[in-house]
């Protein structure tokens, strides 16, 4: 959903999707910790700090001779929507790396595929709420991802066949509301879907084969 809405923090401008955003990081954090334990929910929060990270800094790659000129523009601006899809891909390519060696174990996975999918939903309902839009794009939003909240919800640790068709349900929803959503399938939302999406289907036919 597009930003339609700024919030003035002292001498700050923020945009709802700061906003939406970090909310949903701190819902998603507690949602796995109720369902997985503090360890888990520690796990979620230095990968969400991550992404974050690598997002903020990447304005390094994207506006290089401005930096350059004015090292203060890294407090100032970010790496847009390239540097969030770079955090999260980063963060992606550092758990293959890790899991290398120490494979994540069931609960692990589906503790950090819980916590993505709850940033996603959260997201994408705070967007709604925060922001003006065409209405029938705001109804299909929240209906069908608070609807596959409830479903995926049901069924979180379940093992078996149930992961990777979650994570195939999560993006074939996120792809069908994206139809209605003004920046469609080439949004930044959606792509991240798709790369998380894609992520936790590979993982998920490891942990059905090894099941």
């Amino acid at each position: 959903m597009p930003v339609t809405k700024l919030f003035i923090l002292g001498n700050l401008t923020v945009q709802s999707s700061w906003v939406a955003f970090m909310v949903a990081c701190v819902v998603a954090y507690c949602a796995v910790r109720m369902r997985f334990g503090k360890r888990h929910a520690e796990r979620l929060s230095d990968a969400l700090f991550t992404v974050l990270i690598v997002w903020k800094f990447s304005v390094i790659l994207t506006d290089f001779s401005t930096v350059i000129q004015s090292p203060l523009t890294l407090i100032y601006f970010h790496g847009g929507a390239f540097g969030f899809i770079l955090g999260v891909l980063f963060v992606i390519g550092k758990s293959i790396v890790e899991r290398k060696r120490k494979p994540l174990d069931t609960t692990g996975l589906w503790a950090m595929f819980t916590g993505a999918v709850t940033v996603q939903v959260v997201y994408q309902v705070l967007m709604v709420l925060l922001n003006e839009g065409e209405r029938l794009a705001q109804l299909v939003t929240v209906i069908l991802f608070v609807v596959f909240a409830v479903f995926f919800w049901v069924h979180t640790g379940k093992v078996g066949e149930w992961f990777w068709q979650l994570a195939l349900l999560f993006m074939a929803v996120h792809m069908f509301v994206a139809a209605f959503q003004p920046e469609g399938l080439s949004g930044t939302s959606f792509i991240v879907t798709a790369i998380i999406g894609v992520f936790f289907v590979v993982h998920g036919r490891r942990l059905e084969e090894r099941l």
